[in-house]
């Protein structure tokens, strides 16, 4: 221990259920990390669209690389190779070239004036189609909202506009984000086998160097799944901490806004954007402010980055092939000096999924005259969701009793063995096939140890460890913290990250050109909500507590 009196022995004084929101945080002092930008002279620009975000931002801000240049390569690229992998539902050109214009001008006049741009200026980004963008069309990959025009602009995007990102196109999701496979799209490692889901999409577009950028959502899994399946980095941040204003809801009470990268920092690099106060949503303005500086990018590095640290791991039955590969990432972390001790995570009350249905039926029904419309594996579980209606209202609200109680069990698994995060595999399947995933739902079952996150609201970053000696397909860890403390867990990260950097592995992709639609921006839609749908915006948004009891 670092400092005579425990964490567990202060925080026990606390049990009880007193509210801690966004006031504890790790009591071991660390040397605050050194927030910079790669130096642009170290960086090989040969083909602008395999730089990493933060490789391409060095770039940019130091005018060797125009906006245009960048979105050129990406471009390029999608076009030369998506037609087997299938990541994009549409592109926006015109849309696009309109914003490198413009952040061209702004880093320019950034430089002439001695001032700083933001670190996303000029970089090209996907976003997940359930992420609203005034007068471009929002389907989330469903014929149910086909011709659907947003109204407004979700609270996503507004901070990634204001903060001069590029918006390439929307990313498949599974329909609705339901499922856990985005069976339209391809794994870019090896497109028969799935990209996970249900922001399969967007973690393909990062896989195969379409954007160096993406923004999924995860429900239960949907950002890390993806990420463990195709080799990429993602982050589902403490729950309320991104704003959903905007966005297609799955269920409010679960649905996490996840930034994702290639590597840990370049989403590291968006969620500092997007982790900031939305009036539209008053849950962003509960948690702590973001990092002066912002969220961290590099790792301190040293013999011993993860000395003082105390990691927490749950049993775990993976194939052969994925075991190997967790046990030599928590090999890895006790030679950065971490302590690993075994714990056993709460059970997931049974009756939340109840709950999750009940949320889900509350959005859905609005399309009940268009239920042969969805996938027909789908049917079920809308029309389940649809029916679950009739629960009473008093059932409900003790379901988020439950929700409650968990939260509180899993905050006191992190006070009673004095943890500073857990690490748990990021998926229990060696790959998949594509149509292996088919009929089953994130309210049913994912193939991963996922529900505790988002049921607890705590902040989770995903990073490769590898890919499998069977299939070749990468497999990654997760990294958990107790609510609010996403800087710490994702310092964490960066220093496992930096020891073993897979995520630069790049897959082969197969030329086939691509054949997403390329779309203009028209009219908005009459609203009221920005997707132009009903019910988007979430009744019952609580933010998660550090309380015990």
């Amino acid at each position: 221990m670092s400092s005579a009196l425990s964490r567990r022995r202060m925080l026990g004084s606390l049990a009880g259920g007193a509210l801690l929101l966004g006031t504890t945080t790790a009591q071991r002092s660390h040397a605050a990390p050194v927030r910079r930008l790669p130096d642009p002279g170290a960086v090989d620009a040969t083909d602008p669209a395999l730089l990493s975000a933060v490789e391409a931002a060095s770039l940019l801000h130091a005018g060797r690389l125009h906006p245009k240049e960048l979105l050129d390569a990406c471009l390029a690229r999608t076009r030369a190779f998506d037609g087997a992998i299938g990541a994009w539902v549409r592109l926006y050109p015109e849309f696009a070239y309109a914003g490198a214009d413009a952040a061209g001008e702004r880093l320019t006049r950034a430089r002439n004036e001695g001032t700083a741009a933001p670190d996303v200026c000029g970089l090209p980004i996907a976003l997940k189609d359930l992420f609203a963008v005034s007068g471009l069309p929002l389907t989330a990959s469903s014929r149910v909202l086909e011709g659907n025009i947003a109204a407004g602009d979700s609270g996503v995007w507004s901070k990634l506009r204001d903060a001069g990102a590029i918006l390439m196109g929307h990313a498949h999701t599974d329909e609705f984000a339901i499922g856990i496979a985005t069976p339209q799209v391809g794994n870019p490692w090896n497109t028969e086998m799935s990209p996970g889901g249900s922001s399969g999409g967007s973690a393909a577009v990062l896989a195969a160097r379409f954007a160096p950028l993406a923004v999924g959502s995860d429900t239960g899994g949907s950002v890390r799944l993806p990420a463990s399946a195709c080799g990429i980095s993602s982050i589902k941040p403490t729950y309320g901490r991104i704003t959903s204003h905007g966005m297609i809801p799955l269920t409010w009470t679960r649905d996490h806004v996840g930034p994702m990268g290639r590597s840990l920092a370049d989403a590291s690099l968006m969620l500092s954007i997007l982790a900031t106060v939305d009036v539209a949503d008053p849950i962003t303005a509960l948690g702590p402010p973001v990092p002066a500086g912002g969220y961290p990018l590099v790792a301190k590095g040293g013999a011993s980055p993860l000395a003082g640290i105390r990691l927490g791991l749950p049993p775990s039955d993976l194939p052969p092939p994925l075991q190997t590969l967790f046990d030599d990432a928590v090999h890895l972390a006790r030679s950065l000096g971490a302590e690993v001790v075994p714990v056993v995570m709460p059970p997931t009350p049974t009756s939340l999924a109840t709950g999750d249905v009940v949320e889900m039926g509350s959005y859905h029904r609005q399309f009940a005259d268009r239920i042969g419309l969805y996938r027909p594996e789908r049917v079920p579980s809308v029309g389940s969701a649809v029916a679950s209606l009739a629960v009473p209202v008093v059932d409900y609200l003790m379901l988020e009793r439950d929700r409650l109680r968990y939260q509180y069990e899993y905050n006191e698994l992190f006070v009673d063995n004095d943890l500073d995060a857990v690490m748990i595999p990021g998926t229990k399947v060696d790959a998949a096939r594509r149509e292996e995933f088919l009929g089953v739902s994130v309210t049913e079952g994912v193939p991963g140890d996922v529900k505790w996150a988002n049921y607890s609201g705590a902040p989770v970053v995903t990073l490769p460890v590898g890919r499998s000696a069977a299939t070749g397909m990468p497999f990654g860890v997760q990294l958990g913290a107790r609510p609010w403390q996403d800087e710490q867990i994702i310092q964490i990260g960066l220093e496992l990250q930096e020891t073993l950097p897979v995520w630069r592995d790049l897959p082969v992709l197969v030329p086939a050109p691509g054949v997403a639609p390329e779309v203009v921006q028209v009219a908005p839609g009459p609203g009221p909500d920005p997707t132009n749908t009903l019910d988007a915006a979430a009744p019952l948004r609580t933010p998660p507590m550090n309380a015990i009891g």
